[in-house]
């Protein structure tokens, strides 16, 4: 039987962290509040180019950050109950982190007052997905059902976009003053990226899969199989190569477990560890093939050719030559991404596409210890979805920047959220009493 603690417990008393353990994380009155705003975004990326043209039209253009006010109340319940309440020492050291990150970049861009906003904004949904320690959002109906709508409209936008001249293609809105093209064509070789109803091809593409790894497996094995047909196609017409290869990876996973007899969980949690080396990919290319021409090789390899020799290396060179120390803390939040594109610093301005250089260079060493965490919080995930996306965004996130679109921020903070969870042993203090009911009980 489960030991339980009176709510009456004293003040300051020494309390086992299993109790703790047992009540970490999203409280049951917030979760589904935190999902439907994840969900909310998620629909907001899924039709970005078709939404921000109807709301344009009907001057209802300030509907578009709704969600990110309430991304602001996330980072509120992260930093008060999982961090400050719940004692995680990894949520104290990011909300820490961002709040410095932000004043560093502030100072470090001279932004005004919409780049400054634009700059929190890039990185509050980190929060939303973190804020959901210890839960899966599949737990719902409601979000499994959500999620299903999301990539089943993002595959019927792509594969309609070579037959349907949408409204929105190449329609110029103003955004405070910004001028934001929408949906505009883009061109890899010969062939066009489409967008579908989100209006730009990288997008489209993520938004085929990631909600589908979400739930895929409340799918039986043949409805997956005949998902895979069209999924496939729709990619095809986006060109996304990372999400084609992602695509590709996250199948043979599946197959994998499908066919082999095995402990999901246990097994699950070693993939995901061993996917933390794609981490040093970056680093290891721009050391050993700086410089060198690829397209020589194959020219579809011109874009990572970039990446190594101008876009991943250009914010460090820069940094240590004008502003040295931003090498050890960072250049702050927003820094050699979007929102310096609304600074003076614009010229500046690389696509750093990959989610653990673009963030090292906004946060600094702090984030080394992050990282430390979302390896060794794998240990503490008990949910399968989770865990394949450390997997599968580790490896998207070698050519992917992840801050657009934001669902691809929140994913990947939801996928490291465990790591906020405090251990199952040992003594935590308590400065309140355990329990917002009668008891609390400890898993058996």
């Amino acid at each position: 039987m489960a030991t339980t603690f009176a709510d009456d417990m004293p003040v300051r008393r020494w309390h086992r962290k299993a109790a703790t353990f047992a009540t970490a994380g999203v409280g049951e009155k917030a979760f589904p509040l935190i999902v439907a705003v994840m969900c909310m975004f998620a629909f907001r990326d899924m039709l970005t180019g078709s939404l921000r043209y109807f709301l344009s039209l009907a001057h209802l253009g300030v509907v578009w950050f709704i969600p990110d006010i309430l991304s602001f109340v996330a980072l509120g319940y992260f930093a008060w109950v999982i961090g400050w309440q719940q004692r995680s020492p990894f949520a104290i050291l990011l909300v820490c982190s961002f709040a410095i990150s932000t004043a560093v970049g502030a100072l470090f861009m001279q932004t005004d007052g919409f780049a400054a906003f634009s700059s929190v904004k890039l990185f509050l949904p980190f929060f939303v997905g973190a804020a959901l320690a210890g839960r899966s959002v599949t737990e719902l109906r409601w979000a499994r059902w959500t999620l299903i709508a999301i990539f089943a409209m993002s595959i019927v936008g792509l594969l309609l976009s070579p037959h349907v001249e949408f409204p929105w293609i190449g329609q110029a809105l103003d955004n405070f003053g910004q001028v934001k093209r929408v949906g505009k064509v883009w061109w890899a070789g010969d062939k066009i990226r489409y967008g579908g109803f989100a209006g730009e091809s990288t997008m489209a593409a993520y938004m085929c899969i990631f909600p589908y790894i979400l739930v895929h497996r409340h799918f039986k094995r043949l409805v997956n199989f005949a998902i895979w047909i069209p999924m496939y196609s729709a990619i095809q017409l986006s060109t996304s190569k990372t999400a084609l290869i992602t695509f590709v990876v996250f199948v043979a996973y599946y197959l994998y477990f499908e066919f082999r007899s095995t402990d999901r969980l246990e097994t699950s949690r070693k993939i995901a560890r061993l996917s933390f080396l794609t981490v040093f990919i970056p680093f290891i290319l721009m050391i050993f093939l700086g410089g060198f021409d690829l397209t020589t090789i194959d020219p579809t390899l011109f874009s990572m050719q970039d990446r190594i020799s101008r876009t991943w290396v250009f914010p460090f060179t820069w940094l240590s030559e004008n502003f040295p120390v931003g090498l050890i803390s960072g250049c702050g939040i927003g820094c050699f991404t979007y929102p310096m594109g609304y600074t003076a610093m614009a010229d500046l301005l690389v696509p750093v596409d990959n989610f653990y250089v673009a963030t090292y260079i906004m946060m600094g060493v702090p984030f080394i210890i992050l990282v430390i965490g979302m390896v060794t919080g794998v240990s503490k995930g008990r949910h399968y979805d989770k865990l394949v996306l450390i997997t599968v965004l580790n490896l998207y996130a070698i050519t992917v920047q992840c801050y657009g679109p934001s669902t691809s921020t929140i994913m990947l903070a939801y996928a490291f959220s465990d790591m906020f969870l405090p251990p199952a042993a040992g003594w935590l203090r308590s400065r309140r009493p355990l329990g917002n009911g009668t008891q609390t009980a400890l898993p058996t």
